[in-house]
């Protein structure tokens, strides 16, 4: 299996609540749970602890818009809306890579249900709010049936693709993947509204790196300046506090223009357990800032853990201000050994030699897979409806075993998956540290 690229990422992933893993109640309460609940269990079955959604409930559930725009006899035109640039040298680019990478096998082996995908191309919103809104009705025009993937970070794409019936595929790290019934993120809504369930994956990481430590080990979680992020580390804290431990530091002092000087951020965190370092630092900040304060944790003499989710990829394993930092993915490394993932690397040898499989571009490929699988079970009457019945009717789930863990629909509209793999960067290495696992979503309150 390939293991690694030459070179460095040179843009920061910048995806707004791709850290966390599940939004929810801000609520500084607790609750007391079964700690099982954050025990690393199967990838596929996991325990939604008796947890459904309506999706009559949902936004969009009767959709606007032509049933079958785009959808011939011979194809089913797609397109994709991407944040692949801005004035903070965001490219999202590689998730378009990595879809067309999938489309590319899937008509190779000749469609699906005898119609081939006709990628008609990605349009960049340039991670302006206002342009998110143009671009998503330019799509439209461009008669696709579908928006795969669509990764921004502007949500005010959703009520285009509803009025207009676009159902979409992608990483659901904002919120129009999250309440909505066209909108199906690929480990579920990550940043769910207040009073829905939250996942238990940050905890059950924590727990995997700090061992027998982790009952009463102490956590300094730090997070953007910027309203979204800041509900996503109120998950995530909440996640390691109900797991045992202690969180010592919770702030996010990180502006979202990036971040110049980490001097006063280390030396609060420094001293964050009653004077002490804490066991575990974990950042939920854009790859800047997060290469940034590890090396300025580093230098200052950190002997803790430390914990990211944009730190993996495969041309970063001779970067020094990584080593020894472990990175939570949504999803297996290219590190895991299994069919799919012998597969997705086979793909993009074949299809775009030259691409790094990075967790950007593996995102693009999950999507499409996704989508490429609803569509075959819809079957050959491919309407709007259809493809909705078919995700949202229940009894829908979707995974690649040893690659990407089960989603549960239309649960996972509400929620994300409660699940994680763990990696860490040693010896210019990585090292999967936690396979693929699941917990269980956690109390809403």
């Amino acid at each position: 299996m390939r293991r690694s690229r030459t070179g460095l990422v040179i843009a920061s992933v910048l995806l707004l609540g791709i850290a966390a893993c599940g939004g929810g109640d801000d609520s500084a309460a607790t609750t007391a749970i079964d700690q099982k609940m954050f025990d690393p269990g199967p990838a596929t079955g996991w325990d939604n602890t008796g947890l459904s959604v309506d999706p009559a409930s949902l936004k969009c559930a009767d959709p606007g818009g032509p049933q079958a725009r785009g959808v011939t006899d011979t194809e089913i035109r797609v397109g994709g809306l991407l944040s692949m640039t801005s004035a903070a040298g965001v490219a999202l680019a590689a998730a378009e890579a990595g879809a067309k990478v999938r489309f590319d096998r899937a008509n190779a082996e000749g469609g699906v249900n005898g119609r081939k995908i006709n990628y008609v191309g990605t349009l960049d919103d340039g991670s302006d709010p206002a342009r998110n809104v143009s671009q998503a009705k330019a799509l439209v025009n461009e008669n696709v049936f579908a928006a795969v993937p669509t990764m921004v970070r502007s949500p005010n794409y959703r009520d285009t693709f509803c009025n207009d019936g676009v159902p979409y595929f992608g990483w659901g790290t904002q919120e129009a993947y999250c309440d909505t019934a066209i909108g199906f993120g690929i480990t579920g809504c990550l940043v769910p509204s207040s009073g829905h369930s939250t996942s238990s994956a940050w905890g059950m990481v924590g727990r995997s790196i700090l061992g027998d430590k982790a009952t009463g080990g102490s956590v300094a979680a730090i997070g953007t300046d910027q309203d979204n992020a800041r509900l996503g580390l109120a998950s995530i804290t909440r996640s390691f506090e109900q797991s045992g431990m202690e969180v010592v530091y919770d702030k996010s002092p990180v502006p979202a223009a990036g971040l110049a000087d980490a001097t006063p951020i280390i030396g609060d965190v420094m001293s964050a357990d009653g004077g002490a370092p804490p066991d575990l630092v974990v950042l939920t900040t854009d790859f800047g800032p997060t290469a940034k304060i590890a090396e300025a944790l580093a230098a200052a003499g950190y002997q803790g853990a430390v914990l990211s989710a944009v730190g993996y990829d495969p041309r970063l394993e001779g970067y020094a201000g990584l080593q020894g930092t472990y990175t939570l993915l949504q999803w297996s490394s290219t590190q895991t050994d299994s069919p799919a993932m012998e597969q997705l690397e086979a793909d993009f040898a074949k299809y775009a030699p030259d691409q790094a499989v990075g967790l950007v571009a593996m995102a693009g490929y999950w999507s499409a897979d996704f989508f490429l699988d609803a569509v075959a079970k819809t079957g050959k009457d491919l309407t709007v409806d259809n493809l909705l019945k078919t995700i949202n009717g229940g009894g829908y789930t979707f995974h690649r075993d040893g690659a990407l863990a089960e989603t549960q629909w239309p649960l996972n509209h509400t929620i994300s998956a409660p699940c994680a793999s763990t990696v860490k960067l040693q010896d210019k290495k990585y090292v999967e540290t936690l396979k693929l696992s699941c917990g269980a979503p956690l109390p809403s309150s």
